[in-house]
């Protein structure tokens, strides 16, 4: 072990060591401030990874730190921020140049926004939106966004229905900033949406479906894009063309049941496809979670199989659980919650596999464990 990765041990053991202690200031501090209309939560985790592949090996181990606020300045606007930091090291080698899990240190900005609520079933939000709330992993990641978003919520009989659009500038995570990169255009993504959910006499139902579209991707985008199994060529390095464009439809179906006090048994499928190309333009998850609960502690096994095509989205801006593009597999993960400690335990093996073989893609076996730590401040 290097020096620098007897370092970073040392200080994730120290973050480890001090909960404890920062657990008793959190409680003073809950006391001492009288912040009735401000949420603050910090969060604290370590974690690392393996990826085993033809092309491309990495090794990492990190730390995490991060905040969540929430403040009311009226009855019916608040500001939310979530960001923070994340310092990584470890080993990599990559034969193409689009190692996505080699070390990184970087700080990230997942929501910066205010929200506006002028009466109860309409929301607005405007500045860095968390495209998560698309529940569309296959279509864009857990990932901030310039946007604009409109909810209109109601209910029919027993039915929650939302209705939500969004207008986005989609982050190109400083790319322009390259030598040689052509980052023509000012790009853009659409996405509107219909999510019903539903309270049966067993278990709940939620449904939803989304139409999107990107416009205007830029050549720094569209190389790293081909690099990750969408189809296009390389114009030079660090510039690209894609083959199509990107709009259609995602769809999501959930439905979840407790089987008594402490078992509960969830089903999840998610459907996309993209207009915008004539073949290997679909992608799906199917997966099953059965979770066990007794007090305060919960653990859950999750299994998921999953496929997309090379032109299904846009691979640059999708979650990277899933293979990106062009890739199909299986995935299992165990996760165990404390509610009352704000703790959280997760491990993951992804097993994917190239669906069309390309210079670019290989086979690949990824695993991931993580520890994380709330503290809600106020």
């Amino acid at each position: 072990m290097n020096s620098r990765s007897n370092k970073l041990f040392i200080l994730s053991l120290g973050l480890l060591l001090s909960s404890a202690a920062l657990s008793a200031e959190v409680s003073t501090l809950k006391n001492s401030l009288k912040k009735e209309t401000t949420d603050l939560k910090i969060n604290l985790g370590i974690g690392g990874g393996k990826v085993d592949s033809t092309l491309n090996t990495a090794s990492v181990m990190g730390v995490n730190i991060g905040a969540e606020a929430v403040h009311d300045l009226s009855d019916n606007l608040k500001i939310k921020i979530n960001g923070g930091m994340k310092v990584q090291t470890g080993s990599s080698s990559s034969a193409r140049d689009n190692n996505i899990y080699a070390p990184k240190n970087t700080n990230y900005l997942k929501e910066a926004l205010a929200s506006y609520t002028p009466i109860n079933y309409v929301n607005i939000e405007a500045g860095v939106i968390d495209q998560s709330y698309l529940n569309a992993p296959l279509l864009v990641g857990r990932t901030g966004f310039i946007a604009a978003k409109e909810a209109l919520n109601f209910k029919v009989k027993d039915t929650k229905i939302t209705l939500v659009a969004t207008q986005a500038i989609p982050n190109n995570r400083n790319l322009s900033q390259k030598i040689n990169v052509q980052d023509e255009g000012d790009p853009r993504f659409y996405a509107e949406s219909i999510i019903l959910e539903q309270e049966l006499f067993v278990g709940n139902l939620n449904l939803a479906a989304t139409h999107f579209a990107f416009d205007d991707i830029s050549n720094a985008v569209a190389y790293r894009s081909i690099l990750l199994g969408n189809s296009g060529s390389v114009i030079n390095n660090e510039n690209g063309k894609l083959s199509n464009d990107f709009q259609g439809w995602h769809g999501n179906l959930g439905y979840a049941v407790d089987i008594n006090n402490n078992h509960n048994l969830a089903f999840n499928g998610s459907y996309l496809t993209n207009s915008g190309a004539s073949e290997n333009n679909t992608g799906k998850i199917i997966g099953t979670t059965y979770t066990y609960n007794i007090k305060q502690h919960s653990l859950a096994l999750g299994l998921e199989n999953f496929s997309i095509g090379s032109d299904a989205s846009v691979a640059y801006y999708n979650s990277s659980k899933y293979g990106l593009a062009n890739k199909k597999g299986n995935r299992v993960q165990v996760e165990y919650n404390n509610s009352d400690q704000d703790l959280r335990v997760r491990a993951a093996i992804t097993q994917n596999e190239v669906i069309n073989k390309n210079i670019y893609q290989s086979d690949e076996t990824v695993f991931t464990l993580s520890l994380r730590k709330i503290y809600d401040l106020f």
